[in-house]
């Protein structure tokens, strides 16, 4: 739990500043003295709230990509798996997209950060799969087996590979291929 709370303004200021040199210079660049220079703040003030990096860059990044989204509802998983794909498409092409890996790859050094992430960015999106799942269980798309965790794990491997490789856009084309022949055959394979 935190100590003390800055009040909102100085928290987004530091979130900012945090979430602008990851991009910049990388989490394992990011210091305590940059972020307290960036965001003109105490470095007492800093580890007042937040204790530990990972727990700073975590919600620096929260903060700035936004929390939980709404699961999509288009009437069919076909849809719904369309739109959740182009989502994180959209998000992990841009800046954004550089700083996850970025983190992604400093949490494979990094226990703390690894497991803090896994929390923020893992398990705050369960219910998001859970959602478009079980509607599509009511729509008589999927069987009780349809796994929600799968489709998290394959949907980010699908994009994480996709980034990393460079092995071509992540487009309308990429989207639609990888619905139609990864995500709902696996998905559909007990129904």
């Amino acid at each position: 739990m935190m100590a003390a709370t800055p009040v909102p303004e100085r928290r987004e200021a530091i979130c900012e500043a945090v979430y602008e040199l990851l991009g910049e210079v990388g989490y394992d660049r990011m210091s305590m003295d940059a972020v307290a220079a960036r965001a003109r703040a105490s470095k007492a003030t800093i580890y007042r709230a937040w204790p530990s990096k990972p727990e700073l860059v975590m919600e620096a990044v929260v903060s700035c990509l936004g929390g939980a989204m709404e699961p999509p509802d288009t009437g069919s998983l076909r849809g719904d798996l369309l739109a959740q794909l182009t989502r994180a498409c959209d998000a992990a092409k841009g800046d954004d997209g550089a700083v996850i890996v970025g983190l992604l790859s400093a949490a494979a050094r990094n226990a703390e950060l690894a497991e803090t992430m896994h929390k923020q960015l893992y398990e705050s999106k369960c219910a998001l799969y859970e959602s478009i799942l079980a509607n599509a269980r009511a729509r008589g798309e999927v069987g009780e087996g349809a796994d929600p965790d799968l489709l998290h794990e394959l949907l980010s491997a699908l994009i994480l590979s996709r980034r990393l490789g460079r092995t071509g856009p992540m487009d309308d084309e990429f989207i639609t291929r990888m619905v139609d022949r990864v995500l709902l055959p696996v998905l559909r394979q007990d129904t």
